[in-house]
């Protein structure tokens, strides 16, 4: 007879998972006879002979001659599900060094580049994460030391991963860190039906966590996502709207992702406008950045009906980088089709001037870039 599938709600109800926690400390559960050892300490067992390469009939038996804990031949998987369900194991892919440096030397300008060796978003936003982390303490450090940073996160759900993941890396010791972050939104909302990718809904990973050890500060951007081009002035100029643009010229980084034109959640809004797409198209748009249309020798300046809610312009990024200020580029895989996001990144690698300072791209964005250089 078929065994039954496990699934992750049978480990979830096995391991007490539904109640909120593993089981507390010197009480075994009914499924589970540890020898002595707590949920976690068998937990940690048997994470560790997996990350060191055992399989789980190599973990099975050294549970057995370590520890004197008898598993089925399941159980190691089921452990190991919990254990990665409630994020306490990580993937770190490698770093692709060669491509880096191809990259580097075809830009030429380039203050950083890496590529994550991976098909994987979630990979590219941790490590765009941890550049991040670097461009804060860059701008902490001497000759122009900064107590208070300014950081501009664009929206997203790729962005919405890049700033859960800072939040969890401002949680550890950090030296050379300023005092304060003060985060921007750079865009207003767009989907009223998944608020989650309007960067003022990202502050709430900044606020409220005591691990946390830099004070930090918000400025929301509280606009419709899409306003006529007629609009957008006069919103501007608005009460509770102009204060953010006001403190605009504060932003010492900027971070973005990119979208392809066929996937972006730019182009359903302009859907809305058949002229304005039109116009757009016959420019050759391939997608967008910072929530406004890109092409493949960067930004599209052609007038349209209607437009983004944007903090900052594109054609406003070369002059905050003649500043001294950075923009970070942070391309992972398409989240709808998984495809490369290798037009994006040829046309910000082609662009003068330049609109970005600091790229992170997956392997197959830059090797497809690469042979073309």
């Amino acid at each position: 007879m078929a065994r039954k599938p496990r699934k992750q709600a049978d480990v979830r109800a096995k391991y007490g998972l539904e109640q909120g926690g593993p089981p507390r400390p010197g009480r075994p559960r009914k499924n589970g006879d540890w020898n002595g050892l707590d949920f976690t300490e068998m937990l940690t067992a048997v994470c560790k002979l997996f990350c060191n390469g055992s399989t789980a009939a190599d973990i099975k038996r050294q549970m057995k001659e370590r520890y004197n804990v008898d598993m089925s031949r399941e159980e190691p998987y089921q452990v190991l599900s919990w254990a990665a369900s409630n994020r306490w194991i990580r993937f770190t892919p490698p770093h692709e060094h060669a491509l880096r440096e191809k990259i580097r030397a075809h830009s030429g300008w380039l203050r950083d580049v890496d590529v994550v060796h991976t098909a994987v978003y979630d990979d590219v936003a941790y490590r765009g994460a941890l550049m991040l982390l670097e461009m804060v303490k860059e701008h902490h450090r001497p000759p122009l030391p900064k107590d208070e940073v300014h950081i501009g996160f664009a929206g997203g759900h790729a962005m919405r991963k890049v700033a859960r993941c800072f939040s969890q890396l401002l949680c550890y010791p950090n030296d050379d860190m300023p005092a304060k972050l003060v985060f921007h939104a750079m865009a207003a909302g767009f989907n009223v039906f998944d608020p989650t990718t309007d960067p003022n809904a990202f502050f709430t990973y900044f606020v409220g966590d005591p691990a946390i050890a830099v004070e930090t500060g918000l400025v929301g951007l509280h606009a419709p996502g899409v306003v006529t081009s007629r609009q957008f002035g006069r919103l501007r100029a608005t009460a509770g709207i102009k204060e953010s643009y006001e403190c605009a010229d504060e932003v010492d980084i900027v971070v973005t992702s990119g979208s392809l034109w066929e996937h972006s959640m730019l182009r359903q809004y302009f859907e809305n406008s058949e002229k304005s797409l039109r116009v757009l198209e016959e420019a050759g748009c391939l997608g967008d950045m910072l929530w406004q249309p890109l092409g493949p020798d960067g930004p599209i300046a052609v007038k349209t009906d209607i437009r983004a809610m944007t903090l900052l312009e594109l054609e406003d990024l070369p002059g905050l980088i003649e500043r001294g200020k950075h923009v970070l580029l942070i391309l992972g895989p398409c989240g709808l089709c998984n495809a490369p996001k290798t037009p994006i990144l040829e046309a910000v690698l082609r662009a003068q001037p330049h609109l970005v300072t600091h790229v992170v791209v997956d392997s197959r964005a830059a090797r497809e870039v690469v042979p073309r250089s």
